[in-house]
């Protein structure tokens, strides 16, 4: 296996936000049915913070069981701790992973883009979570 270029994040990121559409959608249908057909208003806290523990299942949950989320396993992507007796990230490491990444995504991807100046070619999100993202043969 070896690391992954920078655009095969881009992609799978933008990939990703299909199934999360989907699931957006579907928790939109359930709340409505749930307030009688009513509409959430915007700006609704409760609602956005909803949305929020969804986007963190998905990807927590995707790299915590199988390493990779539905746009990674498109573009051949798989996280790998960089322990030898280590199978799957731990939930401490997704976590941090993910924490990493909105820090990065909020910084309009400085961490990313820090693969193409290391010299062990890992983002930020690698570094803290002691992983590496690689590509599957």
């Amino acid at each position: 296996m070896i690391n992954t270029p920078v655009w095969k994040h881009f992609a799978a990121f933008i990939y990703d936000i299909f199934p999360l559409v989907g699931i957006f959608i579907l928790t939109s249908f359930i709340v409505m049915i749930f307030k009688n057909g009513e509409i959430v208003e915007p700006h609704n806290l409760w609602f956005s913070l909803l949305l929020l523990c969804e986007i963190i299942f998905y990807y927590v949950y995707s790299w915590k069981k199988g390493g990779q989320t539905l746009g990674m396993r498109a573009w051949k992507m798989i996280i790998v701790p960089n322990h030898a007796n280590q199978s799957h990230l731990t939930w401490t490491q997704a976590f941090i992973r993910l924490f990493a990444g909105i820090f990065s995504t909020l910084l309009l991807g400085t961490g990313l883009f820090w693969k193409l100046f290391s010299k062990n070619s890992l983002s930020w999100m690698d570094t803290v979570s002691d992983s590496e993202t690689k590509i599957l043969d």
